[in-house]
């Protein structure tokens, strides 16, 4: 992808009757459109495990709609590699230009198994191909060598990576080597001692300008202001995505701020 590149992992807004909001995802990317290079619907901040497949199908199909030229990224967060390669074809066929998954639900999976969950994707769909990496929610991570090896495929280009250890720069770069694109997915990090290729945080869904200042490193002022806002808006907080619904509802960008309810998953 080269360059520096921001990615907004939006938040899902709803509505009165909790349905996927379509005046507020058009107002959201909006706001979003003159500091940002796409967006990714359908993410841990737009609550992805939580949304049945109405809902995904829906909130990705808004963004495809309001984006206009920019790049849709399309977020699964689905437990099995069966899942994510249904939810990817269907990314497919909607038209959005890439999809970003982690690895599958479940703790103790092997780092073979996380390989071939990757390759399995690959292989099935003819999408470029982000990787997630954390910890929270597939309760696995994904070491070093397990990271380079999945960016051997040849359409994975790049990686959100929220890592529960430090990452140092001599990793980074070696990630970037082997043709991936990287992406600082913790708020805290941003603008400190790391280079990357961008940024995907939710802080971007309420100050996308400034998380577009914070895409170089070793910026103490800008740093200092991005520790002073995740703090205010509780980003760190379990429920960050429901703070975030909070402050844009205040704002008048989205209608209300309800968050999904576990049951609604399934549906």
């Amino acid at each position: 992808m080269s360059g520096k590149n921001i990615f907004v992992p939006l938040i899902s807004p709803l509505d009165e009757q909790s349905r996927i909001c379509e005046a507020s995802v058009h107002r959201l990317l909006h706001c979003s459109r003159p500091f940002v290079d796409g967006y990714i619907p359908c993410l841990t901040s737009g609550e992805g495990w939580r949304l049945g497949r109405e809902d995904w199908r829906r909130m990705l199909e808004l963004t495809l709609a309001h984006a206009q030229d920019k790049t849709v990224i399309a977020g699964i967060e689905r437990a099995t590699t069966a899942e994510v390669i249904e939810y990817a074809l269907q990314a497919q066929e909607l038209g959005a230009q890439a999809v970003m998954f982690t690895s599958p639900f479940a703790s103790g999976t092997s780092q073979q198994d996380i390989i071939e969950h990757y390759r399995a994707v690959h292989d099935a769909i003819s999408l470029d191909i982000f990787i997630y990496n954390e910890s929270a929610l597939s309760g696995n991570e994904k070491t070093f060598e397990t990271l380079l090896a999945i960016a051997q495929l040849p359409r994975v280009i790049g990686i959100k990576d929220s890592p529960s250890q430090p990452r140092v720069q001599s990793e980074i770069n070696q990630l970037r080597n082997e043709g991936l694109d990287y992406f600082i997915g913790w708020e805290m990090l941003l603008a400190k001692d790391l280079e990357s290729d961008g940024n995907v945080v939710s802080l971007a869904n309420l100050e996308p300008a400034l998380c577009r200042l914070a895409i170089g490193a070793r910026q103490t002022s800008v740093g200092t202001l991005v520790e002073t806002l995740n703090e205010h808006f509780e980003l760190g907080a379990d429920d960050w995505y429901a703070q975030v619904k909070k402050e844009l509802k205040a704002r008048g960008i989205i209608t209300t701020d309800r968050v999904f309810a576990e049951e609604e998953a399934m549906a």
